[in-house]
């Protein structure tokens, strides 16, 4: 007898079917079980590594072993005339059919029990998929909470390879970004969300927090060639399950989008969200067909977190994105997205490199392949506005992106910041507050509404915005920043102390800032050891920079030591020589002469330098309401007309309340006995009144 009818005789093949038929079965009803109870992913990879164990184990058991009327007995001590395995196979075959049978039905069940608007084409196209559904029925009525808000919260990896990690974590913020493209939804931004990976509270605690209706919630699994992703939405309020689906199919680019479509669809029927055609349309749309090239662009996906990265963590996102343009040169929204992270590096940079030349070529590519992609509208955004601060042909663009996106997050960022800084905070404030509504738990857009906020004058809100900010984000030396400016702005000089006196930045630039308002405070107070230890802090931030020089300029002044001022301007002048040298056009070299000037006392000089100044630098209301190195240079020129007509502009335009400054700092103590200072002055008490 052959090796083959061997098998067949001691019934090793009926044992390997019916393992294999039955181990799925109880896999799926596993996984059923342990999805309803929110076991944790190592639970299932031990069921499926036990079942794979126990495979050869039944193969070796079936060769080895016999069943006979006496029991299981070894092979080898059975004659073979009393050898009962035919009578035994047909108890398997009997076993097997019902087993099969059950297995069909349930697939049959899966496949093709209530699929919502999947038509008959789209069912015959997913033969080969094993589909786990339940009912999608319309979310109940939600009280205090927009019933069509979702919260998606991030996607668990159950690979058991770790590195698929990013897989995950790309998934999560492509199906954000679908989902943030149905007008009718409002989607939780992902930089609140990111923060429940691995949480153990209970989904109504979840949606209160976050303060949506709904949640999704789910995971994803790479197994070589195949992808498995469940997902379930639950009411956020009841904690029911609405709807439950799990995807297993071949791992490529069109299942996936396909998967992330049919999640889309079944939401917005869950929640009753309308789609408009447009809509439908792209969600029919692949942006690439190369599997390997959307990896790549997942992984970048997943190191993209936003504003305030450091430059390496810029680069780490750009070398993804390159690679998956590499592997697909059509690939539209890589190239977006890729122009956006160099026109960040320009920004976050010296702006002295090819960051900017880096950020045209692939704006220029996404525009050539996809001009109407929203990746590819909010690109040239930040393209203007990042890269030249020309304001508004970025708000352009913005707008077109939110016409065909209109809960984009960067898009609604970066028009906000556009806005504000061409003075415009009231709308920058509804941008903002928006933006807070879809990203409830991030302390920084807190923080940028609470300035936008108190730039337009609205102190209590910006209080109370601000408190939430520094609660949620407690070690941001920027929120600290707007905390003491809060506190100033109604004169309180010791808080506003408190609040910056230990902000330390990373960022020279940054630093320098902080350490300003501390100066400030320490002058007014005409403390000479805070003054001495914030001239020390400048030291450790950057010695050698022109606003550090200038702030030594204005101690030495208050301290009327002529000798070291006499020293510093010589200091001064070489350094700033060497500055126009090197970058003759920068906003740092041209305020300088407006600093060297003030302090020289020599006001035709100082009048041309802030000439220079304003026709080098772009239109920028931040610039004019922090920065107040002009105002302060015409006071120590002795210009009393340019102090007082900087004044009454800055308050025409921005509000009484940017007079504060001009009440605290030392500089402006000779003209505040002035007329036109008084009123200006009176202006600003009644609105600190009215805070009151």
């Amino acid at each position: 007898m052959s090796f083959f009818e061997e098998l067949k005789r001691r019934n090793v093949f009926r044992v390997a079917i019916g393992y294999a038929i039955t181990a799925w079965l109880l896999l799926q009803f596993i996984d059923l079980v342990l999805e309803n109870v929110n076991a944790p992913d190592w639970v299932m990879q031990v069921f499926m590594l036990a079942l794979t164990i126990g495979f050869p184990l039944a193969i070796f058991f079936a060769w080895a072993f016999e069943m006979t009327p006496e029991g299981v007995k070894r092979e080898s001590e059975i004659d073979r005339s009393q050898s009962i395995t035919n009578k035994t196979g047909r108890k398997l075959d009997r076993s097997i059919i019902i087993i099969m049978a059950l297995a069909l039905a349930y697939f049959a069940y899966d496949k093709f029990s209530d699929k919502g608007t999947d038509s008959p084409s789209e069912a015959a196209s997913q033969s080969a998929e094993t589909v786990i559904e339940t009912p999608a029925p319309a979310l109940s009525q939600a009280s205090t909470t927009d019933e069509k808000s979702i919260a998606v919260l991030p996607l668990v990896n159950r690979s058991i390879n770790a590195e698929d990690a990013f897989f995950a974590e790309g998934l999560h913020d492509e199906l954000l970004t679908q989902l943030s493209r149905v007008s009718a939804l409002k989607v939780i931004s992902r930089t609140s969300v990111m923060g429940y990976a691995g949480t153990t509270k209970r989904m109504p605690e979840i949606g209160r927090e976050l303060g949506v209706a709904t949640l999704l919630e789910g995971g994803v699994q790479r197994s070589g060639n195949r992808v498995r992703i469940n997902v379930q939405l639950i009411d956020a309020e009841t904690d029911e399950h609405l709807w439950a689906e799990v995807y297993d199919r071949e791992l490529t680019a069109d299942n996936l989008f396909d998967i992330q479509s049919d999640i889309t669809r079944a939401i917005a029927d869950a929640l009753q969200a309308v789609l408009t055609g447009e809509e439908q349309q792209n969600l029919e749309q692949n942006p690439t067909e190369n599997v390997d090239a959307y990896a790549f662009y997942l992984r970048g996906k997943a190191a993209s977190k936003g504003y305030g990265r450091q430059a390496v963590e810029i680069d780490e996102s750009i070398g993804y994105f390159q690679s998956a343009i590499e592997l697909d040169p059509q690939f539209a929204a890589a190239y977006a997205v890729l122009a956006i992270d160099w026109t960040e590096r320009f920004w976050t940079s010296d702006r002295q490199g090819d960051e900017l030349e880096h950020a045209f070529a692939a704006l220029e590519q996404a525009r050539a392949l996809a001009p109407e992609l929203p990746e590819t509208l909010t690109a040239a955004g930040y393209y203007h506005y990042w890269g030249h601060l020309d304001y508004k042909p970025a708000i352009a663009a913005f707008d077109r992106a939110l016409q065909k996106e209109p809960r984009n997050y960067l898009a609604l960022r970066g028009k906000a910041y556009a806005l504000r800084r061409l003075g415009r905070m009231g709308e920058a404030v509804v941008l903002l507050e928006t933006a807070v509504s879809l990203d409830p738990l991030f302390a920084e857009i807190h923080a940028d509404l609470g300035y936008c906020l108190l730039r337009a004058g609205q102190y209590q809100q910006a209080k109370i915005i601000m408190d939430r900010a520094t609660l949620l984000g407690a070690d941001n030396p920027f929120y600290q920043y707007i905390n003491a400016e809060s506190f100033l702005f109604r004169g309180e000089l010791e808080p506003a102390w408190q609040a910056m006196v230990s902000v330390f930045s990373d960022d020279e630039y940054t630093q320098g800032f902080y350490l300003d308002i501390q100066m400030l405070v320490a002058l007014a107070q005409d403390d000479a050891s805070r003054i001495d230890y914030v001239l020390d802090r400048y030291g450790v931030a950057d010695s050698q920079s022109l606003g550090p020089i200038f702030t030594r300029g204005l101690v030495y002044l208050h301290r009327d030591e002529p000798d070291k001022l006499l020293t510093l301007i010589e200091e001064f002048q070489q350094s700033l020589q060497i500055a126009k040298r090197e970058r003759p056009d920068s906003e740092a070299t041209l305020l300088g002469f407006v600093h060297l000037y003030g302090l020289q006392k020599d006001q035709a000089r100082l009048t041309e330098a802030v000439k220079a100044y304003y026709a080098g630098v772009k239109p920028d209301a931040l610039r004019i309401v922090e920065n107040r190195s002009v105002p302060i240079a015409y006071a120590l020129a002795g210009d009393t007309d340019g102090v007082l007509a900087y004044l009454d502009e800055l308050v025409a335009q921005y509000g009484p309340w940017e007079f504060y400054y001009f009440t605290i700092d030392p500089v402006f103590d000779r003209i505040r006995d002035l007329p036109r200072f008084q009123a200006l002055d009176k202006q600003y008490r009644q609105w600190l009144e009215q805070q009151s």
